[in-house]
């Protein structure tokens, strides 16, 4: 019954986190459509743009989001259902230390997004940069050490080397967005390839966990 219990445990963390991407994602976009003027442009403007309160200039950009409470709220969702879904999904993974510290990073990673939800950029910029900067190091610190658990789990070999290569990029993509190594991404381009990683592991992860007898693995 126990191992019944798991089972459907981690097809239920698979489910927050495909719904946890779908609804970020939906809602950005909707953000986005009524975003301006100017128009919202994914490599000018980054996230926070999309959840700033005021309409106004906001380190040298005009910011305008009428919709920013639903950007908000996306983001508070996401980071709550990154929580609960890991630790749903942290049976599928094997017990030990590296274990609790790929959780861990992947908890606090979800709870600095939770809390990022409540510090929009325009109103206090300390506080939406440094749980943008928990959020973004914690996730992809925790792939990393993810894929690596997921090396020596058979049912997830397949995946182990998407995950870690998912962590190295978005790792590698905020050190060169903090050196100012921008290029022609943009600061929005930029922003996403440091954000997207996590997301398209969350999805995938999600994804496969909702297939067919693959909880029955773990």
């Amino acid at each position: 019954m126990t191992a019944e219990v798991g089972r459907r445990g981690v097809s239920l963390g698979g489910a927050l986190y495909v719904v946890g991407v779908v609804q970020f994602f939906a809602s950005i976009y909707l953000t986005g459509l009524r975003y301006g003027p100017p128009s919202y442009s994914p490599l000018r403007n980054t996230i926070s743009d999309l959840q700033a309160v005021n309409c106004g200039v906001f380190q040298g950009n005009q910011v305008c989001s009428p919709l920013h409470v639903l950007a908000n709220l996306s983001v508070a969702v996401l980071g709550l259902l990154l929580v609960m879904g890991t630790v749903l999904f942290r049976r599928s993974l094997p017990a030990g230390r590296r274990r609790t510290v790929a959780i861990g990073l992947m908890i606090v990673a979800g709870l600095a997004t939770f809390a990022n939800a409540f510090t929009p950029e325009d109103v206090t910029y300390l506080g939406d940069l440094a749980t943008a900067l928990v959020a973004f190091l914690c996730a992809n610190f925790g792939l990393i050490q993810i894929g690596r658990l997921m090396s020596a789990t058979p049912s997830w070999r397949g995946f182990y080397p998407l995950t870690e290569v998912l962590g190295v990029v978005g790792l590698g993509a905020l050190i060169l967005d903090g050196a100012n190594v921008i290029g022609p991404l943009g600061s929005g381009g930029m922003e996403w390839l440091i954000v997207a990683p996590a997301l398209l592991w969350m999805l995938a992860t999600g994804v496969f966990l909702l297939m067919p007898g693959v909880s029955s693995r773990f």
